[in-house]
């Protein structure tokens, strides 16, 4: 894959995320970063595909485990909530094609193939839930371990 491609990649994909955006009624101060979290979603699971070292479903999990990791930092930095920026963001990656080939087959009777696209289609979709369980559960741990040391250094000064 050349530079070339993997900017036009980007940039296809930030269109469409900002797209998707404005459709959700995101706030407008959110759109490019929103823009931005999906281009850089679907670069990532693009250039690990291409690579022969991924499978599609891990790249998919590494990519929206990015996409949820941008998506907390820009929520506490423009203080928005994460969702604003998970769900766009993981919108490209959403294996659409995957399910409406499912579809097809069943109604063309191939129910092997059927069976073949719609397992990938499953999985996939679940290495996006996966990749931003992992890290909005690591997110969440650390504030939570964070908050309770302030309120025991607290509880130190107020006992001094």
């Amino acid at each position: 894959m050349s530079f070339f491609d993997l900017i036009t990649n980007f940039i296809f994909s930030f269109a469409a995320t900002l797209g998707f955006s404005i459709f959700f009624n995101a706030p407008k101060k959110s759109l490019i970063p929103c823009g931005v979290v999906g281009g850089i979603g679907w670069s990532t699971y693009i250039v690990m595909t291409n690579s022969r070292y991924f499978s599609a479903i891990f790249s998919i999990v590494i990519a929206s485990a990015i996409i949820s990791l941008f998506s907390e930092i820009l929520a506490r930095k423009l203080k928005y909530p994460s969702i604003n920026f998970v769900i766009p963001g993981i919108l490209p990656l959403v294996p659409g094609l995957g399910l409406y080939n499912t579809m097809y087959e069943l109604v063309q009777e191939n129910y092997s193939l059927a069976a073949s696209t719609g397992t990938d289609a499953l999985l996939k979709s679940a290495g996006i839930a996966l990749g931003i369980l992992i890290i909005t559960s690591f997110t969440r741990t650390y504030y939570i371990i964070l908050r309770k040391i302030k309120i025991r250094k607290i509880e130190k000064n107020i006992d001094n």
